[in-house]
């Protein structure tokens, strides 16, 4: 992920910077919140550059390189995708019951607020974006209420994306703005399969604190098929655990990641940097399986003692 930051570091110096001058007129009981989320985003200062979060405010860049758009559109909805991308953080977490609510909901509110008036500025009067804007935001209010009820579906690369559905209204804008709105399901199809790697590699990352809530998590789904458990049956760390050891549980992710990324790579119109940005990340779950695979054999040949301490330590 490193060299897809570096291409950027001016631009997101600049629209972090803005978002930030921005931020200063929000009322001050919630200036101070919105500012340490904005910090906790910025990539430049951290060690991971904060990669699955990039897509957020770098997509406008990508789809504008392949439509030759002019940079300062490109900036100006980079800045309104941070907003969207703060707004929907709060209300994820809200939702996982991790923030308090009512200080949560008035700033995301204000947030995407933000976000819808940096679309109003440049598309004002263009009636046919914000018919995007509410099927995107639509698709992401059925994903966040589906998960409830229904399971994850892994193969299903479409529904692994929605819960990030409104980062496609710059691809939406953008494609309009050039006469090119018979493009834009295409562009969809290629931003979905790139969010559906990211989901796959999130479900990964936060499997231990989606437990209680397996169904909604790609990675415990496809353990659960592996492991056929019956009625009754409950899915724990230890049992978790022992399957992505003894079973290779990862690999089947992985690999649904990589075929999804393959997908993506087959489109020759998707911008270059959106397909770098899905390769890597199915590559990073790959190589993790492999890694885990390699140190179960190497534990295998030590004694059996040792994975046991390994899987349940």
């Amino acid at each position: 992920m490193n060299r897809l930051i570096d291409q950027y570091s001016d631009e997101i110096v600049q629209i972090f910077g803005e978002a930030s001058a921005q931020l200063q007129t929000l009322p001050e009981e919630l200036k101070e919140q919105a500012l340490a989320l904005l910090g906790q985003c910025y990539p430049l200062d951290r060690k991971d550059n904060d990669g699955p979060n990039m897509i957020s405010y770098l997509l406008p860049y990508w789809v504008g390189e392949t439509l030759g758009s002019p940079i300062e559109l490109c900036r100006e909805l980079a800045v309104g995708n941070v907003y969207g991308m703060l707004s929907f953080f709060l209300l994820d977490d809200v939702m996982d019951e991790k923030r308090e609510v009512r200080r949560s909901l008035a700033l995301s509110t204000l947030l995407n607020q933000r976000f819808l008036e940096a679309y109003q500025r440049c598309f004002s009067g263009n009636a046919q974006l914000w018919v995007y804007y509410n099927r995107y935001l639509a698709e992401w209010a059925d994903a966040m209420y589906r998960e409830v009820d229904e399971p994850m579906d892994p193969r299903d690369p479409g529904r692994l994306a929605r819960k990030a559905a409104p980062v496609k209204l710059c691809s939406a804008a953008l494609l309009l703005q050039a006469g090119r709105d018979q493009e834009i399901g295409t562009m969809e199809t290629a931003i979905d399969l790139a969010l559906a790697v990211l989901q796959l590699s999130d479900d990964w990352t936060d499997w231990r604190e989606d437990l209680p809530t397996a169904s909604c998590n790609a990675f415990l789904v496809l353990l659960q098929e592996n492991l056929q458990l019956q009625a009754g049956e409950v899915l724990d760390e230890s049992r978790v655990k022992r399957s992505i050891y003894r079973e290779m549980a990862l690999g089947g992710l992985a690999t649904l990641a990589s075929d999804y990324a393959d997908q993506l790579n087959a489109m020759k119109d998707a911008p270059a940097s959106l397909q770098v940005f899905a390769s890597v990340i199915a590559q990073s779950l790959q190589h993790k399986a492999n890694e885990i695979r390699d140190r179960y054999d190497s534990l295998l040949n030590d004694g059996g003692f040792a994975i046991y301490l390994t899987i349940n330590g």
